[in-house]
């Protein structure tokens, strides 16, 4: 049983009041001195889930994290920084002995690819899991609001639901980590259809589509219909490229952008999303622009004039129309369109022709 006026003078406020809090934190295992650290936090009622979610003990600091890897402490404290993470100081112990095994694989990746590849590797993998954590954490938040102590006003009731919820951390590593491995295969395959030489150009088709008069929406619904109109269009759209063969690059607000190792897959993309029955059914009214030709991938991103035209003649199309520019037209010669029209586009300094889908 533990002891609460010796947990009081510890540090832990009304021991007593908070006896079943802390009882229940004893039966899981947690040591006084854990709840007294925990409670210096101000995370005593987390005390329970936070476990679960650490990567480990924090037994490194960053300098010692660099000794460690016999690394300059600099370049340890910039990988850091570059997966979106933080420390009060160089001397702080915050890393776990698995993290410090991560930047190891870091330093091994970096003596192969050089720095700056390396380390932009990480910058995506922290933006990547940074957005990937805010998922779940909204999700569960919307679905479990005892894990809020806002919410329940009782702490114990909070560290039971957010025990529940954290327990499946491990798991959800062990999913990532799967359907990583199968991602990576299905890169492999789409770069084998579009990389022309040793560089990180590759030529594919680029799409962009949004909802039309999505700003103007934005001010008649309410913030519970805006995300149940953003999840459908997220969840229309995703169906559609990964049915069609493409690849989902990224949703920017209401608006995606995908890429397609052929023209014919590109625009199987742009028919089915402007055109899906569920987005006619939630009222949504969708547009898209499409190119073709040589692009930069890197960094899970592509960059260059077709990517900037495909964004253009999204911009340009009327509401469920498709705007193709003359190399998508050319590629797909059987494919009906209407007149070509010169759109004056921002960022292109002469028309740019482009053929309405019919």
């Amino acid at each position: 049983m533990a002891d609460l006026d010796a947990l009081q003078a510890a540090g832990i406020a009304d021991a007593h009041r908070r006896a079943p809090l802390i009882e229940y934190l004893e039966g899981l295992g947690f040591t006084a001195e854990e709840m007294v650290e925990a409670e210096r936090r101000g995370r005593l009622f987390g005390l329970a889930g936070d476990v679960l979610q650490w990567s480990g003990p924090p037994a490194y600091s960053l300098r010692s994290a660099a000794e460690t890897l016999g690394l300059p402490v600099e370049d340890v404290a910039r990988a850091w920084a570059a997966l979106g993470l933080t420390v009060d100081g160089l001397d702080e112990p915050a890393l776990s002995q698995a993290d410090v095994h991560g930047l190891g694989t870091w330093a091994d990746i970096r003596g192969i690819l050089g720095d700056e590849a390396a380390t932009g590797l990480l910058r995506v993998m922290g933006a990547s899991m940074a957005r990937l954590s805010e998922a779940i954490s909204s999700t569960i938040r919307a679905g479990s609001p005892d894990i809020q102590i806002e919410q329940s006003h009782d702490e114990l009731r909070t560290a039971r639901a957010y025990r529940a919820a954290a327990a499946f951390v491990p798991r959800l590593g062990e999913m990532i980590d799967a359907v990583h491995r199968h991602h990576l295969m299905t890169t492999r395959r789409y770069f084998e259809h579009v990389v022309r030489d040793g560089s990180a150009n590759v030529v594919c088709g680029v799409g962009f589509a949004d909802l039309s008069g999505f700003t103007a929406l934005t001010q008649t619904l309410t913030t519970v219909e805006l995300s149940e109109l953003l999840n459908e269009f997220g969840a229309a759209t995703a169906d559609v490229v990964h049915a069609a063969g493409g690849r989902l690059v990224k949703f920017i607000g209401d608006e995606v952008m995908w890429v397609a190792s052929d023209p014919g897959q590109l625009l199987r993309v742009a028919v089915g999303i402007v055109g899906h029955p569920r987005a006619a059914e939630a009222g949504l009214q969708i547009r898209a622009g499409l190119d073709h030709g040589t692009v930069l991938a890197i960094s899970g991103d592509y960059f260059g004039n077709p990517v900037n035209r495909a964004a253009r003649l999204v911009s340009a199309a009327a509401p469920g129309q498709i705007l193709v520019s003359e190399t998508v037209h050319a590629l797909l010669p059987e494919q009906p369109t209407g007149p070509p029209q010169a759109l004056s586009l921002k960022g292109f300094s002469e028309p740019v022709t482009a053929y309405p889908l019919t």
